[in-house]
């Protein structure tokens, strides 16, 4: 796949371009100043298409420039809504997705990118968005690849963006480095590839240790709930840690934990529905999301200790497969009665959870998972659902949500009104609620939360179900929200 590259100078990113993509504001675009730098050929059909443009979610314009010596031979104008919604980020990740994922295909030669921000620091969300629309993965035969660069070149009214372009850089391969891990079939990666390609990720990285509990290892550490999700797959299931911890760290360490379903057939109560188990490769996006941010924040060198656990297992059913009526001591004591083995990424999740926080002592615990259906029904497709246990820890979410162009949305944190939901007559709990019609998404992460409930410290579970895979693709959803909520609790 092509190679995608952020430049300071936009005279080295038109260099034998053979395409030039022109991104802004419809306003903007019309103005006349993000076309700044460029030919006079190319400008004039750039304020040709801005003038009728019409901006609409995911659509662009393209024309056909004469060919001159050394310079393009076609135009792309996406015209950008002017205004947006208070729900949506100025960053524009999302619109900059969905318009250039459909054109701008660098099959044909170089394609140079100018795009036009409002604030210089939008950049990174931006690329990160950028970065959604050309994804590593793909088995095709019938296509050559698409091997041309693609280089971004990121405009102000007051300038070309300069500074920090390294980080800019580490978020988009990070988000392109989480698509192509979610769009692997599990065939491909199963939880001993997962692991190794975890390891390849930090390869090089500094000052981070890294631990694997493996299979029936996870009984001895109490990780019971994780080792009975994934016992009868071909692959073992496996809790995979790595610490960060620098030298002059400060703070109280954070915990970021990602679910990693490498495929989630249902169990026993199988995805009997064709539509229902299609797809989920995808049952590991959180902990893709996590492992891209772990690498963008220990590439900036940020100082803060950072233990980041994925919990791996495949979801299969075989002779050994856990059941419903099964109980289930997990490893924060608490009993659990299964009463549906397709609500198992929680139970993976709340393990992993327990055990880091009370082997590291983190203040503060963020876990990611592509957790329920229901999250879809309460937020949607592009906006995750966040539950936090303190109001300053959610709204921390909320800003980094609309900084990074990672859309998300709270809803309820009630233990009060949700707990009953799990009610069990034999064990602590169930592992399933009882009435999908009360707040699903909410009283789902609010399970995760139950098992670390006795310990002081701050939550906010990341409920990426829908944004992290539509359209049969991984976005890579979760790397820019978690990379600017762990740099705001930094700050």
């Amino acid at each position: 796949m092509p190679k995608l590259d952020v430049v300071a100078d936009l005279s080295s990113a038109l260099q034998d371009a053979q395409t030039v993509v022109i991104v802004g504001r419809r306003a903007d675009l019309v103005d006349g100043w993000p076309l700044t730098g460029l030919s006079a050929a190319v400008r004039d059909a750039a304020a040709r298409l801005a003038a009728d443009a019409k901006p609409a979610m995911g659509t662009s314009a393209t024309t056909l420039l004469p060919l001159t010596d050394g310079g393009p031979r076609s135009l792309v104008l996406v015209a950008l809504h002017d205004k947006i919604s208070r729900h949506l980020s100025e960053v524009r990740a999302l619109e900059l997705h969905l318009a250039l994922r459909s054109v701008a295909r660098p099959d044909g030669g170089k394609v140079a990118m100018v795009v036009a921000l409002r604030e210089a620091g939008h950049a990174l969300g931006a690329y990160a968005g950028i970065s959604r629309a050309y994804p590593h993965y793909t088995r095709k035969t019938s296509q050559k690849p698409l091997l041309h660069p693609v280089y971004v070149h990121f405009v102000t009214a007051q300038g070309p963006v300069q500074d920090g372009l390294q980080a800019i850089r580490d978020a988009g391969a990070a988000v392109r480095l989480a698509q192509r891990l979610v769009d692997m079939p599990t065939a491909e990666l199963d939880t001993v590839a997962f692991e190794a390609e975890t390891r390849k990720a930090i390869d090089g990285l500094p000052h981070i240790s890294t631990t694997s509990i493996i299979g029936d290892e996870l009984l001895t550490k109490g990780l019971r709930g994780l080792h009975a999700v994934g016992r009868t797959a071909m692959a073992a299931p496996r809790l995979v840690i790595c610490d960060y911890n620098p030298p002059t760290a400060v703070g109280d360490p954070i915990a970021l934990i990602g679910k990693g379903l490498v495929y989630d057939t249902g169990g026993l109560f199988l995805k009997i529905v064709e539509s229902r188990m299609l797809t989920m490769k995808c049952d590991m996006g959180g902990a893709a999301a996590v492992l891209g941010a772990f690498v963008t924040l220990v590439k900036s060198g940020i100082q803060r200790r950072i233990v980041m656990a994925i919990a791996m297992a495949e979801n299969a059913i075989g002779p050994d497969a856990y059941r419903p009526d099964d109980i289930i001591e997990m490893h924060s004591g608490k009993t659990m009665e299964v009463n549906n083995t397709d609500a198992e990424g929680r139970i993976c999740v709340a393990d992993a959870a327990s055990y880091i926080a009370r082997t590291y002592r983190p203040k503060v615990v963020i876990d990611a998972a592509t957790l329920t259906g229901a999250q879809l029904f309460a937020t949607g497709k592009y906006h995750a659902a966040i539950v936090a246990s303190d109001g300053e820890l959610e709204a921390t979410a909320l800003a980094a949500g609309l900084a990074s162009g990672d859309h998300c949305m709270p809803v309820l944190f009630s233990p009060e009104l949700h707990t009953s939901e799990y009610k069990s007559t034999v064990a602590d709990m169930r592992n399933s609620v009882a009435d999908r019609t009360n707040a699903a998404s909410s009283a789902s992460g609010l399970w995760i939360y139950l098992h670390i409930d006795d310990l002081d410290l701050r939550w906010c579970h990341i409920d990426l179900a829908g944004p992290a895979y539509f359209d049969n693709r991984a976005t890579g959803y979760g790397v820019a929200l978690i990379d600017h909520m762990v740099r705001a609790l930094q700050a």
